[in-house]
């Protein structure tokens, strides 16, 4: 019973800040920890994982996640519940429910003057199957299909002058994306080791309708006629019915966790990101279609992590805060637009950012039934 009353207090206390706090869309995260503790599928660009000794005894685990995030000129909150369910021991099956919401400033062109704008809501839901592989338990592959569920035509402005928000600020993304991962822990006398690596690939679908959905609202007076952008069942690569493009991209991660305090699991993490392509955005104006490459794309992103678990055996707490780092932008064709090789080309660290941004993150745990 005390498990149902701190899920419940938590997720209320939750909802609550969230309409104090601005937020921002998240992506599904992953616990890790040492055998037997289990997981779920899917990453985080903050490289945010739960470490540490997990919990188990009932047919249904549940993680709640908050985090808090600060930029220059951003702030965000979220909140992640994932449950998940082991219908066999090496099995497990979950699905992840973002909320998020989040404000900044929003310069679509260079000459114009930066504005504050918000958003919040329900973001993609994402689906996870993990299944322990090998003998010895300290290995699984995991897999994540993430649904469109999230609104990505938010639009701001007066009526006649309607914009669409950056991708950043949409709930969604409007694509599925299916990931494909590899877990393996190491314990040693005093801690863990942990690795992964995975893919995702996003694709999009309309395989009831067969068009875009916003053909007859956005792009009427658009010829669209034999145009597979406006008339398709499935593309196989992540370009969305507005026109942005999000690449497929490979993520890994190392982390440490220290079990030499009794009660306490302390982490030490790296997590590392780079997209195997240029990302697109959409035009900013809604009768418009002209997707152009992200003036704003990084050929590589990565995450410092310290995390906390306060490893009780009914509901175990988790404290967590990431540092990111992050190639810088590239500079567009002043030429050329629409030319994707200035953002192709990888580059050194943005420093002037880094200790810029950060993230915070607070968990709790639990099984019951």
């Amino acid at each position: 019973m005390k498990h149902w009353f701190f899920i419940i207090f938590f997720s209320i206390l939750s909802f609550m800040f969230a309409f104090w706090v601005p937020i921002q869309p998240s992506t599904p995260w992953k616990s890790i920890g040492g055998c037997g503790a289990g997981g779920s599928g899917g990453g985080a660009s903050d490289g945010i994982q739960w470490i540490g000794q997990g919990v188990s005894g009932g047919r249904i685990n549940s993680e709640i996640f908050v985090k808090k995030s600060v930029g220059q000129n951003f702030s965000s909150f979220s909140f992640s519940p994932h449950f998940s369910m082991r219908p066999l021991w090496h099995t497990e099956i979950g699905i992840s429910i973002p909320f998020s919401s989040y404000q900044g400033e929003v310069q679509y062109r260079s000459n114009q003057v930066p504005v504050d704008k918000s958003t919040g809501g329900l973001g993609d839901l994402s689906l996870d199957f993990s299944r322990i592989v090998g003998t010895t338990g300290d290995a699984s592959i995991s897999l994540s299909l993430t649904l469109p569920t999230g609104q990505y035509d938010i639009k701001r402005g007066s009526d006649a002058s309607l914009e669409f928000l950056p991708g950043s600020f949409q709930k969604g993304s409007g694509l599925y994306s299916l990931s494909l991962g590899f877990d393996y822990t190491k314990d040693t006398d005093m801690g863990m080791w942990l690795y992964n690596i995975s893919y995702s690939h996003p694709f999009a679908m309309r395989l009831w309708s067969g068009e875009n959905e916003f053909n007859k609202t956005y792009f009427k007076n658009i010829e669209t006629d034999n145009d597979k952008r406006f008339h398709y069942r499935f593309k196989h690569y992540g370009e969305n019915d507005l026109g942005a493009y999000t690449p497929p991209a490979i993520n890994t991660s190392l982390a440490y966790g220290y079990r030499g305090q009794r009660g306490f699991v302390h982490s030490f993490g790296l997590h590392f990101s780079a997209p195997l392509g240029v990302a697109w955005i959409s035009s900013e104006k809604t009768d418009s279609y002209d997707p152009r490459p992200d003036p704003d794309h990084q050929t590589w992103s990565a995450s410092l992590v310290y995390g906390l678990e306060f490893s009780r055996s009914d509901y175990p707490l988790y404290f967590a805060v990431s540092l990111p780092l992050h190639s810088k932008t590239g500079e567009s064709n002043p030429d050329n637009e629409y030319d994707p090789s200035p953002m192709k080309v990888w580059r050194a660290p943005d420093f002037e950012d880094f200790l810029q941004q950060w993230t915070l993150g607070f968990g709790i745990k639990a099984s019951f039934f």
